[in-house]
Order: C-alpha cells, then structure tokens, then sequence
C-alpha cells in the first residue's frame, strides 16, 4: 500500500486544485496523453533505478513510471490531488511508489538521489522555472534523465495574451514559457538537451476550459476574452466552424552534467 507522507513544514495548498482534484484523478487527457507515451518512450528502460515524479497532481505519471523502475516518488505541494493518487495507486496495486507533499523549488531530498525525474503538465506553475531546474539538477546523480513536459506559449506572443488567457480560466496559472526558454534554462544549467518535440493538440474550448465549466464565472470571463481578442485568436489557430483552438506542449528529455 502507498502512502503519503507530509513533512512539518509545507506551502499552503492551492484553491483551485482543492476543488478540482476529482476532476484531475478522472481526466482521460492526464492519465492517458499521447505526450505521455511521448515522454516514456525517451527515458531510459533500466527497472534498478529511482525516479522522481515532480507536480506529480493525482499520479498518472508516476504510475506510469512504477511500472519502468524500481522506486518512484511522487511530489506535489496538494494534499487534495495525492488524496486521489493514492486512491488510484492503490486500486492498481503499485507498490513501489510514494507520495510527498513539497514543493518543486525546495525538494525535500538529498543531492544526486534520483536517476531520472520528470514534471508534467505543471511547471506553468512555478514562480521560479530556473529554481526548478537548478533543484532537478541537484537531485539528480550525476549524468541522470530529465523529463519534462508543459503547454506552450506561442512563439509571436509578444503580448502575454496567451498566459493571460489561461491565468483566467486558472488562478493557479504563471506562465508558460516557449520551446527556446525551456531550452535555453536546461543548456545554461548544463543539461544537454538529447530529445525534444512540439505537439499539437486541436480541442474545442469547453474542453480546454476542463475542469473549469463553461457556463462558470472563469468559462464566461475566457469566452469574452476570447472573442474579443482577434490576435489570441490568430495565435491559438482558433476554428469559428467547430469552436476549437490549438494547444501546444513541449516534451523534452536531456541529460544532466556529469560530476
């Protein structure tokens, strides 16, 4: 059985996961995103090692990762969201992974403990994306895997209107950086880079807007926003016809600096 262990001191949790937690444990796009299969595909198949699994949220990617390695850690600053990922561990009865409550720019592990650790779907998150990478660096050994995965901003943004966009439909939400500032952080840092690649995903706007619902405070405030911004709209690719837009996500896996 998993367990979840909670140090002393924690961030406060987040509003919006709290009250959407249920509705990330069932979202078939974070269980089972082609830009999952994507990220497993690149990291390393050894079984003997430890990995990390950083915004872990309700777990999916790090039950994917339990079944590649012989130990797996989950980290997530919501006690809401790894209620849920234990829950669901549980029912599939994985029992080499453990949930911890911390923060991605503080972890809570010693230098060089991990041979690969991955973040998905969340460093849109983070106040810090060069604190996050320096503390992925440190625990990783010497030479280890760096997974990543996050929505992107488009590239001709020079506005913020998309990370506005989204900091409507989500209070939680910082910025999304592009495909060049990701790289650029990890290639400063020293990581190089082995694996990297834009996919897009065509979805209507009530399914962007999950778990958010349209007919919500939040829906109707990024409805207006929308409509009357024709520039996100050009950014977004968005179809009038099918009212969809385009998402853009980075997946990308470097490799540590040896010692």
């Amino acid at each position: 059985m998993q367990g979840l262990i909670i140090p002393r001191a924690q961030r406060r949790d987040w509003n919006f996961f709290k009250k959407n937690s249920e509705a990330f444990a069932q979202s078939i796009s974070h269980k089972a995103g082609e830009d999952l299969n994507v990220l497993v595909d690149h990291l390393p198949a050894s079984g003997r090692f430890r990995a990390l699994d950083v915004a872990t949220g309700t777990g999916f990617t790090a039950m994917k990762l339990a079944e590649l390695y012989d130990v797996v850690i989950g980290l997530d600053t919501t006690k809401e969201m790894l209620n849920h990922a234990v829950t669901l561990s549980d029912e599939k009865s994985v029992n080499n992974l453990i949930f911890i409550i911390g923060r991605s720019e503080k972890m809570p592990f010693m230098d060089r403990t991990f041979d690969v650790v991955t973040c998905r779907r969340a460093a849109h998150h983070f106040i810090d994306h060069e604190g996050f990478v320096r503390e992925s660096k440190r625990v990783l050994r010497y030479g280890g895997t760096f997974g990543f995965v996050d929505m992107l901003s488009p590239d001709e943004d020079n506005k913020g209107l998309f990370n506005q966009f989204e900091r409507i439909r989500d209070e939680t939400h910082i910025s999304a950086g592009t495909k060049k500032h990701w790289e650029d952080i990890l290639v400063n840092e020293g990581f190089k880079i082995e694996f990297s690649q834009v996919t897009k995903e065509k979805m209507t706007f009530e399914r962007w807007l999950s778990p958010v619902k349209a007919d919500s405070l939040q829906g109707k405030k990024c409805r207006e926003y929308l409509e009357t911004n024709e520039e996100l709209k050009s950014l977004l690719s968005y179809n009038y016809k099918d009212d969809s837009l385009i998402k853009q996500r980075l997946v990308l896996v470097a490799k540590a600096p040896e010692a």
